[in-house]
């Protein structure tokens, strides 16, 4: 098991619809009707908890794997992309990091997942960006 992964917070779906709602103004329940897969969704966000069980994957593989889970899936009509992002940066946040990058290249990394950055890339890419959030 990866180190820490029972004490690692984890989004769940009602995470999600709620940074989609956030994303695109609306409410949770707004969120919920443009929701195309549920599964799909809910497969994305189990993929962090998983692999860090399964594969020994460190916190910025896992955080690389729910924004690749969540960007593929094609679980919402739109914003797949921009859900992942902010997925991703709120897990790590919800597990005391953040990511040292400015917003233009975050984004670049979200939308070179879909042409072929694979989440062991973008692990690599993140794991030496990953600051601890300051505390007080």
């Amino acid at each position: 098991m990866a180190e820490d992964d029972l004490e690692l917070a984890y989004l769940t779906l009602e995470d999600a619809l709620e940074l989609y709602a956030a994303i695109i103004d609306g409410t949770a329940e707004h969120a919920a009707l443009l929701l195309r897969s549920r599964p799909a969704l809910e497969g994305a966000l189990g993929r962090p908890a998983s692999y860090a069980h399964y594969q020994n994957a460190d916190l910025a593989l896992q955080a690389a794997l729910l924004a690749h889970g969540i960007a593929e899936s094609q679980a919402f009509l739109d914003g797949n992309k921009r859900l992942a992002l902010v997925a991703m940066l709120t897990f790590l946040e919800a597990n005391g990091h953040r990511v040292e990058a400015t917003d233009p290249k975050l984004a670049a990394w979200i939308i070179d997942l879909s042409a072929d950055l694979t989440p062991k890339q973008l692990a690599k890419t993140i794991r030496p960006r990953l600051l601890p959030l300051q505390s007080g």
